[in-house]
C-alpha cells in the first residue's frame, strides 16, 4: 500500500579503498526502509558518488562538483575509513575529509567510521596510513570517531546511527504536497568556509558565515503574503529588517545574513503562514542549527 513519506537523502564520503563498505551501508539503509519506514514515515536514500553524481566540467575542480551535488544536499553523511585518507584537496587533506567538514559547518549530522579490520598487505601502503592514522588522532579529538571490526559490525553501528538521526529530527507527519496543489516553503541554514587573510606564518585564515534561506519548493503556486516565525532558537539570530508579509513566487527564494554565537540553541521550530487563493495556510518545520 503507498505511503506518504519524508525522504532523507544519506551521502557516503569516502575514499576509493571501500567497496564492500559502501555496500553494507547502502544495504543497512534499504534494511532500514523495509521495517521502519512505513511507520516513521520516513525512506532513506542512500548516496554515492561513483553513481549518484553527474559528470560537470568545474573551474573549482572535481571536488566542488561533489560538493554541489551531493554534500550540499544531504540530510545525513556516513564517512568511511579502511587504509587510505584519499587525493588531497585545495582546502582539506582529503576530498572526504573536506565533505565531513563541508557537513558538519552546514549543521548536519555526520558519522564518521574507522576499519579496525586486520590490513590487506597487499593493498598497504605505509605513507597513506600513516596519513589516515594522523587525520583519525584528529578526529578522535572532535569526538567524531567510530570504529567497525567488520561488516557486520559497521551495518549494525550505521543503523543504529540513522535511527538516531531520524528521531532527533523529529519530521512529524510528512506534508505531501503534490504539483500544481499547494505552495511549499522551506527553510535552510547555509553555511560557507570563507578566507578572511593570512597569519604571520603564512597560513590562510578562515571564518563561517552563515545565511537563512527561504524558497517556495513548488512549481506553479505563490505563497501569497507569506510571514515566517523564525522560532525562539533562531529568531535573534537571523538579520532580518523588515517583517511584513511578502508573495513568494513558485522556486523564488529569500535569504537573510544569520549570526554565528556560542551558546545557541541546537533545534527551532519555524512556522510559516501564507495564503492561496484567499485561503490560509500554515506548516511548521523543525530546523536544527
Amino acid at each position: 500500500m503507498a505511503f506518504d513519506a519524508h525522504v532523507l537523502e544519506v551521502m557516503i564520503s569516502t575514499p576509493g579503498d571501500t567497496a564492500e563498505e559502501v555496500a553494507t551501508v547502502k544495504d543497512a539503509s534499504h534494511g532500514w526502509n523495509a521495517s521502519r519506514a512505513p511507520g516513521a514515515q520516513t525512506i532513506l536514500l542512500p548516496r554515492f558518488w561513483k553513481t549518484d553524481s553527474v559528470p560537470q566540467i568545474s573551474a573549482s575542480g572535481g571536488q566542488s562538483v561533489i560538493n554541489s551535488q551531493l554534500v550540499d544536499k544531504a540530510d545525513v553523511v556516513i564517512a568511511l575509513f579502511d587504509s587510505r585518507l584519499g587525493q588531497e584537496t585545495d582546502s582539506a587533506v582529503s576530498g572526504t575529509a573536506e565533505e565531513i567538514e563541508r557537513a558538519a559547518d552546514a549543521g548536519k549530522p555526520v558519522h564518521v567510521y574507522f576499519s579496525d579490520e586486520p590490513i590487506d598487505r597487499s593493498k598497504f601502503d605505509a605513507t597513506e596510513f600513516a596519513r589516515l592514522e594522523k587525520f583519525r588522532a584528529e578526529m578522535q579529538s572532535k569526538g567524531l570517531l567510530g570504529v567497525y571490526t567488520d561488516l557486520n559490525d559497521l551495518a549494525f553501528k550505521v543503523r543504529n546511527a540513522l535511527e538516531d538521526d531520524v528521531t532527533e529530527m523529529g519530521l512529524g507527519a510528512p506534508s505531501v504536497v503534490r504539483k500544481g496543489e499547494h505552495a511549499v516553503p522551506r527553510l535552510t541554514i547555509e553555511k560557507r568556509r570563507e578566507q578572511t587573510g593570512i597569519d604571520k606564518k603564512g597560513a590562510p585564515k578562515f571564518t563561517t558565515r552563515a545565511s537563512v534561506v527561504v524558497e517556495n519548493k513548488s512549481q506553479t503556486v505563490t505563497a501569497e503574503a507569506l510571514t515566517i516565525d523564525f522560532g525562539d532558537g533562531l529568531r535573534e539570530h537571523v538579520y532580518r529588517q523588515d517583517d511584513s508579509p511578502v508573495d513568494l513566487p513558485p522556486l523564488a527564494s529569500l535569504n537573510w545574513l544569520m549570526g554565528l554565537r556560542m551558546g545557541m540553541a541546537e533545534q527551532s521550530i519555524v512556522v510559516f503562514t501564507w495564503t492561496e487563493n484567499g485561503k490560509e495556510h500554515s506548516e511548521r518545520q523543525p530546523v536544527t542549527l
